[in-house]
């Protein structure tokens, strides 16, 4: 009796491990978002279902496309305990000066590098002045967004500008019936991922998130990676920039405003935390759809533009509160 109570009892922590590993599993901080982006298109198709037509869809996709190629940048800073708010000046700037650069010189192919070189520049700016002079992120990248605004409206002279008709052309533009925009984010997504999980250069990167005094220690030049950090973050924003500006057909002052809270919030959604080291930006990237789909399904259900904040407000509540749910079975299964 002794030797099967024992047995007994042995079994029951074994059992409570097993049930932790497998809620952690199923319930982890990035997986989980497949689950809700599913959940939701279920939704929608009962209480919106003309979101989730083919037509509608395939509407969504190039917005989604851009939304997830700043949510990718978004996810590399604040992996890096940093956060970029200058996003909607980078990625507005980027629009005019494509724009203005490429009616100029006549030739977009000449326009995108110069862009991107400018960008470049902005987001080492950040980069050495978060990095080197050591100025919190939020303060740094404010004041970028502030200057880089500024200069919109000194390109623009207050009014907006027609897209080349090139950039308009690919913007729209499908790649064995998939929208460009959409072949972009997934070549964003594929290549960063690949660079962060599968390179040495990945794994210090991910080192100097985690721990930039021990990666100081371990030889890691971190002010490299920093930096790094927010130049490739403004090369994203440039891109979405450049690509929706050709979607909608003009470069205006405010094309990436409405683009920061939702960036932050699939980063979020997507499970990344601002405590650094962990992210993934593929599961940024399928938050970038679930935010973009509940925007829809919001709007589908006759409530007004403002009332699509306070349910992005909402969903990252909501996902806060889901990455803790595998703490919370994990001390369940030990009580």
């Amino acid at each position: 009796m002794t030797t099967t109570t024992l047995s007994k009892a042995g079994d029951a922590p074994a059992g409570n491990a097993g049930f932790a590993r497998l809620s952690a599993t199923l319930f982890n901080e990035f997986s989980w978002i497949w689950g809700g982006l599913f959940a939701l298109f279920l939704i929608c198709s009962v209480v919106a279902p003309g979101v989730v037509r083919p037509a509608a869809l395939s509407s969504l996709l190039p917005f989604a496309a851009i939304l997830a190629i700043t949510a990718v940048g978004m996810t590399v800073v604040i992996q890096q305990r940093g956060l970029d708010m200058s996003l909607p000046g980078t990625m507005t700037i980027a629009g005019l000066l494509f724009a203005k650069i490429g009616f100029m010189t006549g030739s977009t192919l000449l326009a995108v590098p110069l862009t991107l070189l400018i960008a470049l520049g902005i987001g080492i700016v950040n980069g050495l002045l978060v990095a080197k002079v050591n100025i919190t992120p939020i303060v740094v990248t404010l004041a970028t967004n502030a200057i880089l605004m500024g200069a919109v409206r000194a390109v623009s002279g207050g009014s907006p500008m027609t897209a080349p008709a090139e950039l308009a052309e690919f913007s729209h533009s499908k790649l064995f019936g998939v929208p460009m925009t959409l072949v972009l984010a997934l070549l964003f997504i594929l290549v960063i991922s690949v660079v962060t999980k599968r390179s040495i250069a990945g794994r210090r990167f991910v080192a100097v998130g985690q721990n930039p005094a021990a990666a100081t220690a371990a030889g890691i030049p971190i002010l490299r990676y920093q930096v790094a950090t927010y130049a490739v973050a403004a090369l994203c924003f440039a891109v979405a920039g450049m690509l929706f500006t050709g979607f909608i057909g003009s470069a205006s002052q405010t094309a990436g405003i409405d683009y920061l809270l939702p960036a932050i919030a699939a980063v979020v959604v997507g499970g990344t935390p601002f405590s650094g080291g962990r992210g993934s930006v593929i599961a940024s990237g399928a938050a970038a759809l679930f935010m973009a789909l509940l925007g829809q399904m919001v709007l589908a259900l006759g409530a007004e533009t403002s009332v699509q904040l306070l349910v992005q407000a909402g969903a990252i509540i909501v996902a806060v509160s889901v990455r803790h749910l595998p703490d919370l079975l994990r001390w369940i299964a030990r009580g």
